[in-house]
């Protein structure tokens, strides 16, 4: 088989390890055997065991059934195995598989398979590594990391332990016994042991040898065990063995014991003792006894054997229990050793009791001999330390004797274990007991102990001396020579000292101390003799202590305490020294000089608890001192003031640990910041940090504990300075180029200084203090500024030289030629001024083409830089404004220059005003006056002249066509578009329409405005003409005609006009004004005729009427005659032509008055008009006018004769047809009574039929009676009576009303029985209205006709509609639906279909009104349905279109909800809505909708409540969280609320996009995020108001401010000035303050409220307001107090200088501030009235002088409130004043009427004391400073005034309740209690204790 690369590996591996043994061709053939090869194979298949063994060594070969190892001789080969059941002999290779998997074969190594090597003797290379390896190297090595030396120590102990046990291992293998093997001879009868005694017949010398073996066995194990028992013996053959020993010596003799056992076990000792058995079944044979005896001896030494290693490991068993507490007698000290007895001791009692070999007396009294051996042994190596005895004399006195003192704790401690264990054991009666030899076990121990006792005697003595030479004690000389020649003198004699055994060195110790005393009595006098010369405590306490520290005798001891107790006392008054030292100090102590104020305050309380500290630990240990007299004063004071230094040192420094993280919080600030208010960059380095590490380092120097986040801030201090000098010169360099950037490139450059800033953007956004990059970081920026002031100068060099000195030269040009002394027309001047222009024109195209060619070099070179941000680029729009900038400063300096030509063409044109005929000059134009209806105007106009001139200007505009505007603005590009260059837009549109020159252009209208007025009042003098073009004659007509005018008006009005005419032809022709002439013939003659077609149109409308009343009377007659002409052959004829006559008649008397005003106009009009105004037919009308009447005069004469003829015949038939009509009325009458519509019982139809046909003959009847009744009255006949007709009438009416109804009733309801369904709703008001006026009419029907039939019948079909209508309306509703019908068709049982083809009278068949009950709630539900289903359809609707309103936030961009009120209330409705309908039984159809509905609502309500919640939580954060100072203190919650503020933005421009309600809260976006946004912004909220109770904290009056408001002051900390807006808040009176203009941060004045004349206060010292806001307040609240303080201080001296000379009194209240000139009286007060009551016993009238001063100081102040005090507050100010000393004044009184009864004699007096009184006190300190102090005393309490500024404010009248509310709030005070006024609201609780804390200032 063909081996792969895989088993090429393992053969180089294997002939590796087995070389030269076996070569690579051994190897190959080793493993192409099949067996071989088949393991490998399946090895790497990933098959079987993961371990594969290849053995170089002799196998095991098995004889026989039973597989027992033969002792045969093998030959070594190589053979693979698992593993498992084989011996390792020498060594083998080990292949090992990493996984299951299959192993590549064709690969020739990879991690999947590994190979290692095994040793044959796995337990020697492990010795030899450790012994001679890694033993050295620990030994060596010096890097052991945390490990201390005891560690260390303990490691190298186990270590050594561990060698040694594994070297007994191997010893245990080597230096056992072996029993001898059989001869090789003789394996050939081992091997047939059931033929041995075939073999021994034989061969009997084979007996012989199996003999001597087995005896040779026998002997060698009984000599073996002889040695064994022999006890264990030291390595260096000493005695004094430790327990170590013995554990040692059981576990070799174990070890060895169990190797024999093995050993009896071999295979050659089994097969020896039963080949020799075999014989013993013939014991008769003599050689056969003897192998009994033989074999029984052997079973002897088995059974022994077996017995001494059970004994062997028995006892090793519970020895090795001590091994761990036995440990520390040999490595540890006496201290350790003292901690392990207990359990030791329980260890050895373990053993006694249970051991079954060891617990005899005898091997457990050698036990515990061995333990003190030890013992002794490891106190003289602690001592020595490894050395001689003469090191002792070397080593340290004390540390010697501390030595010695642990041996004897180390003895005492021995033994009360073993006493404890011994009487715990005597406890147990039956149990076995420690009835051991103690003298035997601590006799040792006993006298090593006394020998150290002595020399820790003699030590003792010789540290005493030692350190009396140490201390050079004056006068010691001598004493200390003597004490070193009698140590000379015993070390001299060489005793080792530690050696017990020899008394030689008690001699000599008893001689030394003899020595020893003499010389001590020698120090006791000295000692006395130096404390006689000591005065001072320190040295005295020095002095003490050293004898103390020396001396060791309790005589000199003694002697010492009595001198301590003289030292105690004077301590005492060294206390109250220090500590009046303390209370002077503490609020300013001296500090060092360049410490840190913690530092030097804890340095300070340092020293003086130090200064009391140190002789109190000397007193201290003297307790006869502590006890003396007056020592517990002492103590207490003491104890007071310590604990007040520790505190105040605590305090300190727990304020500045507290401050740490505060100023920590500048590391993780970023590099730079940019400021909220200007927008520069500045180097955002907190200046605490500067000041934490210089109180990290002068703490640290201290001793005092530094926290590790101080430790971290003060490594980096160099790194730190460093980073900040880098970036402020760095940021300084970019201010610097940014003020080079010309601003008009600014926004150009906008991207180059963003690229600037994106280079900066690390260290202001990802950069902090700590970042490691930083150094990189300063080298970008670097290179960066280099960059940009480069490209910066570039630029600055093409604007300066390039483009704006070419700008000058085009804004200077001048573009007319304007000659001093020549005139000229205006064509002329135009043409003359072109010419000039061209001429200049070609200057300014050269120039504009040189600007243009400049700023794109200038583009050019922007557009080349190159930028690190991948955003950043040069904006096309921004290159685009830069060209449009300069395009514009080009276009500026054209319109300048235009502008100025065309200021000089206005000034030259401008000429002198001269008027009427005389002039100056010649008028420059002539000009014609002309009516220009409605106006007079000039021609040409002033405008056309304007025009001219305009001409001229537009010349110089012209010429801007030519001057071609740049590609930025036409967008034209010559090279791309192609287009020419004639082509391209120019400046001349822009020019033109610019401003300015639009007003140059107007000034230059202005040339002849000067005129204008002139000629406008000359055309003003005709205004009086007015009338003639601009009123409408038509409508003046008219309003003249209203009056109706007689004929002499109008003749007046034709008059008038004539005279106007005459007055315009009197008008001047010529009128000069200024340089015009103006010509006004042609508005003369313009006027006249005006004039003239007034009176045509007054005359015209005159004629009109003539004319309209000639035609009147014309046609009139000609009517007449016609009608006259009438043929008269019946009645109705006749009686016409008789009418006409009688009105021609009436007529012709006032004819005449109709005809002659017409004549009279026609005259007036003939004279005032030209010939022809009348037409030929008009002139024949009114020719022949008065004739055409006579002729109609003449007619009707004719005609009545006519008449008189013809009536007689008319009359006689008249007379006849009136008889046959009466006849036939009577007949009517009788028909109608019989056959009428009355009859009873006729059907009501018919009943209609009759009244028909009666009521048709009856409108015959009733024309004749007409007609014949007229014909009488024509001719004068008696008129005939019919009453039957009238009677027949009036019935015929009655029956008419019933059967009218009737048959309108019947008619109408067959129509609407046919009307569709579908049409009955539009008709259904309709049918109602008409069906109540049916009935409306039936009820009014007479009560004659209510019997008919007739009537009944229609009444009840009336009353029956009414029921069905009803039912009909409602179901006509568009609330009934097929399922309501559906109900309809199951209530009538009945069956039809509502379609197309339903008619009413389907419905009305069904007899509905039986139903009415029924179908009304079906209706009803309908309605209800039907008012669901819309209302659920309406809130659909509306929350299908209801949008959210958004308002922008703060110009951010992002919308935020606005006005979200309005939606949840209407959402909350609309809930409530569709929950009050499913609540509804009509809601069943629509149930699913509204469920549907309602759950989109309530979702949409949650949603929408959360996001208010989280959008009223984000407005109120974003604020302080994108910018000002608290984002920078609070990085974390600010990069947490960046995270939600972006996520914020998403959500609400989604929502700004969707818009509607429901869509925007269904958004999954909104509904996932809202959760978490809200949750963080909880967060990042709790951080914030954590972070404002820190803030608080550390200045309380924030608590007075509200969140929003302290987080507006916090965002803003940065800007002092801010602060301006928010003093009140935290300040009573402080309104504003005033700041250095030059230094914002220093704040030098401060200003009260109260408007124009406020109080101004001048700070003492200027406030600097820097760092945090609310330290930089601490620190103003405190310069005010100082402030006022100072000012108090003068109050206080101007008024003690005043005494009572009260005119001096309105100065100082002027030149005060209201608070002091209050404090100022009070003060005053108080001293009047103090000095009163203590001379009051010696002068009898200073209480009365006293009331008389403060009646006249009120008297006075009163008046100065009726002066004018100018401003309020000075007002204010005084009546504050006289409100508090009219309380003062009655407080005066009041004493001095209690000095009068004499109940007050003295100024201690309650009714004095218990007043508020005013005090200054100079040698007293307060809180601000030490110079002076204000005191307020209320009873027996003083407090110091707490100078607050307090303005100029009102106070509380002081009635006897406040008094009292003083009082008792006082002594709440005075005892650290509080207080809290009672009573009913309004009764002035709160006032009084605000005033109460304005009296205190």
């Amino acid at each position: 088989m063909a081996l792969t690369n895989r088993h090429r590996w393992c053969i180089s591996k294997i002939v590796d390890a087995f070389s030269p043994e076996q070569d690579e061709n051994q190897v190959q053939t080793f493993i192409r055997a099949t067996a071989t090869m088949q393991q490998f194979d399946a090895f790497f298949r990933g098959e079987g065991s993961a371990k594969l063994f290849v053995y170089y060594q002799a196998p095991e070969i098995t004889d026989g059934d039973d597989a027992e190892w033969s002792n045969a001789v093998a030959t070594p080969e190589l053979f693979v195995s698992t593993g498992a059941g084989v011996q390792l002999a020498s060594k083998t290779c080990v292949f090992i598989r990493n996984s299951d998997k299959p192993i590549d074969v064709t690969a020739v190594s990879d991690n999947t398979l590994l190979f290692c090597e095994i040793s044959g003797n796995s337990l020697q290379s492990i010795e030899a590594y450790l012994a001679f390896a890694y033993k050295p190297l620990f030994n060596n090595s010096a890097e052991w990391g945390r490990a201390d030396e005891e560690q260390i120590h303990d490691f190298m102990s186990e270590m050594d332990h561990f060698i040694v046990n594994v070297q007994e291992a191997l010893n245990s293998l080597v230096g056992g016994l072996e029993l001898v093997r059989p001869k090789a001879e003789t394996q050939e009868a081992l091997g047939a042991s059931r033929n041995f005694a075939l073999m021994v017949k034989q061969d009997p010398g084979l007996l012989t040898q199996f003999e001597d073996l087995l005896d040779g066995w026998c002997t060698q194990i009984q000599n073996y065990l002889d040695d064994s028992d022999k006890p264990a013996q030291s390595i260096s053959g000493e005695e004094d063995l430790g327990p170590r020993a013995e554990l040692e010596y059981w576990r070799n003799k174990m070890q060895r014991l169990t190797s024999i056992a093995e050993q009896l076990k071999r295979k050659d000792c089994r097969q020896v003792i039963t080949s020799l058995s075999t014989l013993t079944k013939n014991s008769s044979e003599p050689r056969v006894q003897k192998v009994i005896v033989l074999l029984r001896r052997w079973k002897e030494k088995d059974v022994l054997i077996t017995e001494k290693a059970n004994e062997a490991k028995d006892n090793v068993k519970y020895l090795f229990t001590l091994e761990r507490f036995i440990e520390p007698l040999y490595s540890g000290s006496a201290t350790t050793i003292i901690d392990t007895l207990p359990a030791l001791m329980n260890s050895i009692k373990m053993i006694h009791t249970i051991a079954r070999y060891y617990s005899t007396t005898e091997r457990m009294t050698n036990l515990f001999a061995r333990i003190t051996n030890q013992m002794i042994v490891n106190c003289k190596n602690s001592i020595t330390e490894g050395g001689s005895f003469d090191a002792l004399w070397e080593k340290n006195p004390q540390e010697l004797v501390r030595q010695l003192e642990s041996c004897l704790k180390l003895s005492e401690a021995y033994q009360e274990q073993y006493r404890l264990t011994k009487k715990k054991l005597q406890q147990m009666p039956k149990g076995k007991q420690f009835d051991f030899n103690e003298m035997q076990i601590f006799g040792k121990f006993d006298l090593f102990c006394r020998r150290i006792i002595k020399l820790i005697d003699m030590f003792s003595t010789i540290d005493q001396f030692t350190s009396l030479s140490r201390n050079k004690l004056e006068g010691m000389e001598d004493l200390i020579k003597q004490f070193h020649i009698i140590v000379k003198e015993f070390r001299q004699k060489r005793h080792d000292l530690l050696d017990y055994h020899k008394n030689t060195f008690d001699r000599d110790y008893v001689e030394f101390n003899v020595k020893i005393s003499d010389l001590e009595g020698a120090l006791q006098h000295f000692i006395n003799q130096s404390f006689e010369n000591i005065t001072s405590i320190e040295n005295s306490l020095n002095l003490l202590h050293k004898f103390q520290s020396i001396l060791q005798r309790e005589s000199l001891k003694s002697d010492l305490d009595s001198k301590l107790n003289i030292i105690f006392q004077n301590y005492g008054i060294e206390l109250e020294q220090v500590q009046q030292l303390y209370e002077k100090q503490k609020h300013d102590p001296p500090i060092p000089r360049n410490l840190p104020p913690v530092a030097g305050n804890i340095t300070w309380s340092r020293h003086l608890l130090k200064r009391i500290e140190e002789p109190m630990k000397q007193f201290e240990s003297n307790q006869n001192v502590l006890d003396g007299q007056g020592a517990k004063r002492i103590i207490k004071m003491y104890n007071r003031l310590a604990r007040t230094l520790v505190a105040f040192e605590y305090l300190w420094h727990q304020a500045w640990v507290q401050s740490i993280d505060q100023a920590k919080s500048g590391l993780q600030a970023t590099l730079i910041i940019r400021h909220p208010e200007d927008g520069k960059l500045y180097v955002n380095f907190d200046m605490e940090l500067l000041q934490l590490i210089r109180e990290a380092k002068c703490l640290d120097r201290m001793g005092i504990e530094i926290p590790e986040s101080a430790k971290i801030v003060l490594f980096q201090e160099e790194k730190l300075k460093s980073y900040y000098n880098d970036l402020s010169w760095a940021l300084a360099e970019y201010d610097r180029v940014v003020t080079m950037v010309i601003p008009v490139t600014a926004m150009v450059l906008r991207p180059h200084f963003n690229d600037m800033e994106y280079k900066l953007r690390p260290g202001m956004i990802t950069l902090t203090w700590t970042s490691m990059n930083i150094d990189a970081y300063k080298s970008h920026v670097h290179q960066g500024l280099r960059k940009l002031e480069q490209l910066v100068t570039n630029i600055n060099d093409i604007i300066e030289h390039r483009v704006e000195k070419n700008l000058k030269i085009v804004s200077r040009t001048l573009l007319v030629d304007l000659p001093a002394d020549a005139s000229f027309t205006v064509g002329e001047f135009v043409k003359m001024q072109k010419k000039h222009i061209h001429i200049e024109s070609s200057l300014l195209q050269g120039k504009n083409v040189e600007i243009e060619h400049a700023v794109e070099d200038l583009v050019k070179i922007i557009q080349s830089y190159s930028f690190d941000s991948n955003n950043e680029h040069v904006s096309p729009d921004e290159i685009s404004k830069l060209k449009k900038h300069y395009n514009h400063f080009m276009y500026q300096a054209l319109l300048h220059c235009a502008k100025n030509s065309m200021n000089a063409l206005k000034k030259r044109i401008a000429s002198r005003v001269g008027t009427k005929f005389l002039y100056v000059t010649r008028p420059f134009f002539e000009v014609d006056v002309q009516l220009d209806p409605p106006v007079v105007n000039l021609a040409p106009s002033l405008d056309d002249i304007q025009d001219c001139i305009n001409k001229s200007a537009q010349a110089i505009l012209g010429c801007f066509k030519d001057v071609k505007d740049w590609s930025v603005i036409t967008g034209i590009v010559a090279d791309v578009t192609g287009q020419s260059e004639i082509d391209a837009p120019s400046f001349f549109e822009r020019i033109t329409k610019d401003i300015e020159i639009v007003r140059v252009a107007l000034l230059l209208t202005g040339c002849v405005q000067g005129i204008r007025n002139t000629v406008q009042d000359y055309l003003f003098s005709f205004a009086q003409y007015d009338w003639v073009w601009k009123q409408d004659k038509e409508e003046s007509y008219k309003e003249f005609s209203k009056d109706e005018p007689a004929l002499e008006d109008y003749e007046a009005k034709l008059h008038y006009f004539g005279h106007v005419d005459s007055e315009i032809e009197s008008i001047h022709s010529i009128y000069n004004i200024g340089a015009l002439s103006l010509n006004t013939r042609n508005l003369k003659a313009a006027l006249k005729h005006e004039c003239s077609q007034w009176k045509v149109t007054f005359s015209d409308n005159l004629h009109v009427e003539a004319r309209g009343k000639l035609e009147a009377l014309t046609e009139y007659m000609r009517v007449t005659t016609t009608k006259l002409q009438r043929d008269h052959n019946d009645l109705d004829a006749l009686r016409f032509i008789m009418n006409l006559l009688r009105e021609v008649r009436e007529r012709e008397s006032g004819i005449d008055m109709e005809i002659d005003p017409v004549e009279d106009m026609y005259q007036m009009l003939e004279y005032y008009l030209p010939e022809g105004f009348m037409v030929k037919d008009e002139i024949d009308k009114r020719t022949v006018l008065r004739g055409s009447w006579k002729k109609l005069i003449k007619l009707a004469e004719k005609r009545a004769d006519e008449l008189s003829a013809t009536q007689a015949g008319f009359k006689k038939k008249l007379c006849k047809d009136v008889k046959i009509l009466s006849k036939d009325v009577k007949q009517f009458r009788q028909e109608f009574q019989n056959n009428g519509p009355m009859v009873k019982g006729i059907p009501p139809l018919e009943a209609v039929d009759r009244l028909n046909r009666f009521k048709e003959e009856l409108r015959i009847k009733e024309r004749k009676y007409k007609l014949y009744t007229e014909g009488e009255e024509l001719f004068a006949l008696p008129k005939t009576e019919y009453p039957d007709l009238f009677v027949t009438s009036k019935d015929i009416k009655l029956f008419d009303q019933l059967f009218s109804l009737y048959t309108d009733v019947l008619d109408t309801l067959d129509d609407w029985k046919q009307i569709p369904w579908t049409d009955v709703t539009e008709q259904m008001d309709e049918m109602t209205e008409k069906m109540e006026s049916f009935a409306l009419r039936c009820k009014k029907m007479p009560g004659r006709l209510r019997e008919y039939d007739a009537f009944i019948n229609l009444k009840q079909q009336i009353e029956d509609f009414q029921l069905v209508l009803p039912l009909l309306q409602e179901l006509s509703k568009q609330s009934i639906m097929p399922r309501h019908w559906d109900a309809v068709r199951a209530i009538t049982n009945s069956e039809f279909e509502i379609d197309a083809e339903f008619k009413l009278a389907k419905l009305l068949d069904l007899n509905l009104a039986n139903f009415n009950d029924d179908i009304e709630e079906v209706t009803e539900g309908a309605d209800k349905e039907l008012k669901i289903e819309k209302n659920l359809a309406e809130i659909t609707a509306q929350w299908d279109s209801r949008e959210f309103a958004f308002k922008e936030w703060k110009g951010r961009g992002i919308n935020i909800l606005a006005a979200y009120g309005a939606v949840v209330e209407e959402l909350e409705e609309s809930q409530m809505n569709v929950q009050t309908y499913l609540t509804q039984r009509q809601v069943a159809p629509f149930r699913e909708e509204a469920t549907e509905l309602l759950g989109k609502l309530s979702d949409s309500s949650d949603i929408l409540e959360q996001w208010i919640k989280v959008s009223m939580m984000w407005c109120s954060l974003e604020s302080v969280f994108t910018g000002g100072d608290i984002a920078k203190q609070m990085p974390m919650e600010a990069k947490k609320f960046a995270k939600v503020d972006k996520d914020w933005q998403k959500v609400m421009a989604k929502a700004f996009e969707t818009k509607l309600v429901i869509p925007a809260c269904e958004n999954e976006l909104l509904k996932t995020s809202l959760p978490t946004m809200y949750s963080e912004l909880e967060k990042c909220q709790k951080s914030l108001e954590g972070y404002l109770e820190a803030k608080r904290n550390k200045f309380p009056r924030f608590f007075f401010v509200s969140n929003p408001g302290l987080l507006m002051i916090l965002s803003q900390g940065s800007d002092p000035t801010t602060m301006n807006a928010h003093y009140e808040k935290v300040f009573d009176a402080l309104q504003f303050v005033d700041h250095d203009p030059k230094d914002p941060t220093i704040i030098t004045t401060m200003h009260g409220g109260g408007g124009t004349g406020h109080e101004v206060v001048p700070f003492s010292t200027p406030v600097r307001a820097q760092g945090n806001i609310e330290e930089w307040l601490c620190e103003l609240l405190k310069k005010m107090q100082m402030t006022v303080k100072d000012l108090t201080r003068i109050a206080a001296s101007e008024i003690a200088s005043m005494g009572v000379d009260i005119t001096q009194l309105r100065a100082f209240v002027d030149r005060s501030i209201a608070a002091l000139a209050l404090l100022g009286i009070q003060l005053m007060w108080t001293t009047d009235q103090q000095t009163s009551l203590e001379q009051c016993k010696v002068k009898k009238n200073s209480m009365k002088e006293c009331n008389s001063r403060q009646n006249h100081v009120l008297a006075e102040m009163s008046s100065w409130c009726l002066q004018d005090l100018g401003a309020k507050v000075n007002r204010k100010k005084i009546e504050t004043l006289v409100t508090v000393h009219v309380h003062q004044r009655d407080t005066t009184t009041e004493l001095f009427g209690l000095f009068r009864q004499k109940k007050v004699n003295d100024p201690t007096d309650f009714d004095w004391m218990k007043q508020a009184r005013f005090y200054w006190r100079n040698n007293q300190s307060d809180e601000c400073s030490e110079d002076g102090a204000t005191v307020v005393a209320i009873t027996d309490y003083d407090f110091n005034y707490q100078y607050e500024y307090l303005g100029a404010k009102e106070r509380l009248v002081i009635t006897p309740l406040t008094d009292k509310c003083y009082i008792t709030l006082a002594q709440a005070l005075g005892m650290y209690f509080g207080g809290a006024p009672a009573g009913p609201a309004g009764t002035g609780k709160t006032e009084t204790v605000k005033d109460m804390g304005a009296t205190m200032g």
